[in-house]
């Protein structure tokens, strides 16, 4: 670290007015001399904390709360700005009725700026994923292979090189997750847990047997496909206020979800798809969705990151894909009805 990184720092811990009036006369007063000397090749480029300072100002447009972020006081806000005011030859801010508003001048540089911390930021990011451990994911199995494997490429396209290791062991081996997908409690200790994803259930089946089904009645001509003695089918059956037999109903029993959508896929009966884990089978035609109505209950995720992992880059990186995969998500599948 120069002297110019150390009192840039010290800018940024100071205590009085004063100390901070003094310490930003006297980064001044040091770059004027490493610029006549020659030591800083850069000179058309102002000084960083100076643009981080614009950039929380005018993103809050008001010094008070940038200085209130940046933990300085407002004087020293003020004067960073003032200094880089200066560097350009051209004010930044302006009042009007009191209240701080940008400049022609501030509004054209500002998105310049912006886009320039985003660089900084995805470059150092892309550096420390390089040398990153494997990331550890632990999810359920068929959320594992329904959800997230179709959309890890655009994660590993993202992050080149970035090793991925995915589990679908059961809670006891959380131990060495950085990031758990479950669906509800217990939490994994020592993990920081948020709410993730809800997913509906409907009705689906191979296209073949969706065209034979008309109305929910067409059901009971159907082998009905489900885990745990039809609980879920009981209930929508009930919601769209259908009675059928169910003892007497044809139906496959399955204590592994991925084996009963695989069933529905090459068309032995019909099951109640959770939307979430069908949605790219119904896109790629290998599944339909037959008759309207989703169930009267969800499936609830939740997303835990380990405590340890709370500020590594890799793992928030996979993080925040992750929510931004779950808010775009597909478009919502309608009946296929003729």
């Amino acid at each position: 670290m120069d002297l110019c990184d150390i009192v840039n720092e010290l800018i940024f811990y100071r205590k009085t007015v004063i100390f901070d009036i003094g310490l930003v006369l006297l980064n001044e007063w040091i770059w004027r001399i490493l610029f006549a000397r020659g030591e800083i090749m850069y000179q058309r480029l102002p000084p960083l904390h100076a643009l981080r300072v614009f950039e929380s100002a005018a993103r809050h447009m008001s010094f008070t709360r940038a200085a209130e972020e940046l933990f300085v006081t407002k004087a020293a806000v003020s004067h960073q700005i003032k200094q880089l005011e200066q560097f350009l030859n051209q004010p930044l801010f302006e009042r009007q009725n009191n209240r701080l508003k940008l400049t022609t001048a501030g509004e054209h540089y500002l998105p310049r700026i912006r886009e320039s911390f985003r660089t900084l930021q995805q470059a150092t990011d892309g550096l420390m994923l390089q040398t990153a451990p494997a990331l550890n994911i632990h999810v359920p199995r068929l959320f594992g292979s329904k959800w997230l494997i179709p959309r890890l490429y655009r994660f590993l396209k993202r992050h080149p090189g970035l090793p991925v290791e995915i589990h679908t062991e059961p809670a006891a081996e959380y131990s060495a997750a950085d990031i758990v997908i479950s669906t509800g409690p217990p939490w994994p200790a020592r993990f920081n847990t948020e709410p993730f994803a809800s997913s509906a259930f409907f009705p689906v089946c191979s296209p073949d047997l969706a065209r034979r089904l008309r109305r929910p009645r067409d059901l009971a001509q159907c082998t009905l496909l489900h885990e745990r003695q039809f609980a879920g089918w009981r209930q929508w059956l009930d919601h769209v206020q259908i009675d059928l037999d169910l003892k007497a109903q044809p139906s496959l029993s399955f204590s592994d979800e991925s084996m009963l959508l695989q069933a529905a896929i090459d068309g032995q009966g019909v099951a109640l798809g959770q939307a979430l884990c069908v949605e790219y089978d119904l896109l790629a035609g290998r599944l339909a969705r037959p008759l309207r109505g989703e169930a009267p209950f969800r499936q609830a995720y939740y997303l835990s990151v380990a405590q340890r992992d709370a500020n590594q880059p890799a793992a928030r990186a996979l993080r925040d894909w992750l929510f931004e995969e779950a808010a775009e998500g597909l478009p919502a599948p309608q009946a296929d009805i003729g």
